[in-house]
């Protein structure tokens, strides 16, 4: 059995683009001196590469531009019950993830500030970044915008495609119920700090 079957992933850039753009936050992977390093930071994708941004007092800037990196964009996961179908199942985890290999590089102060303003074009269409808003001044000091040469997708998509057209409808409930009843248990943790 190969990791992942091919009936769990979907490389086409039309599919990782589309996923990327719903599910922006990835997870920063990178190595260096031999210690691994990871940030949270959301992308967008431009010409076939990402652009994003990172702090300057993130340990991870000091080596960003020299690395390879991994990214991770999540668009969840969930716990598969056997005791939820009548035949006979083990346990296992569903989930939707996109990795993405590249090559990280800084991008000068004017594509850094079109990142965000496109960034937040993209994600918000309730409230409209201008080049000109004087926060972008006083914050451009502090963040460092990078892009994301993409050297290698793989969108891994493991949904119970691989079952009945039953079981994968009750698997896609129990996905959907377990995403809601997870956010509630963290929104109330929080809710108690």
């Amino acid at each position: 059995m190969s990791y992942l079957p091919d009936h769990f992933t979907d490389n086409s850039w039309t599919t990782i683009q589309s996923f990327i753009e719903h599910f922006p936050l990835a997870t920063l992977i990178s190595s260096y001196n031999n210690e691994i390093f990871t940030s949270h930071i959301p992308f967008i994708v431009d010409n076939n590469k990402l652009l994003g941004h990172i702090n300057k007092d993130n340990p991870q800037f000091n080596h960003l531009h020299l690395s390879k990196v991994e990214l991770v964009f999540h668009g969840g996961d969930s716990y598969i019950s056997p005791s939820a179908f009548v035949t006979e199942e083990l346990p296992t985890f569903n989930f939707a993830k996109v990795h993405i290999k590249g090559q990280a590089s800084y991008v000068q102060e004017s594509n850094l500030i079109k990142s965000l303003v496109d960034m937040t074009s993209q994600l918000d269409d309730q409230f409209k970044l201008s080049y000109e808003h004087p926060k972008i001044d006083k914050l451009k000091h502090f963040i460092q915008g990078l892009e994301v040469n993409i050297e290698d997708v793989n969108g891994r998509f493991k949904m119970s495609q691989d079952k009945s057209n039953h079981h994968f409808k009750k698997a896609k409930d129990l996905f959907s119920k377990t995403q809601k009843a997870r956010m509630n248990w963290l929104l109330k943790q929080l809710e108690q700090k």
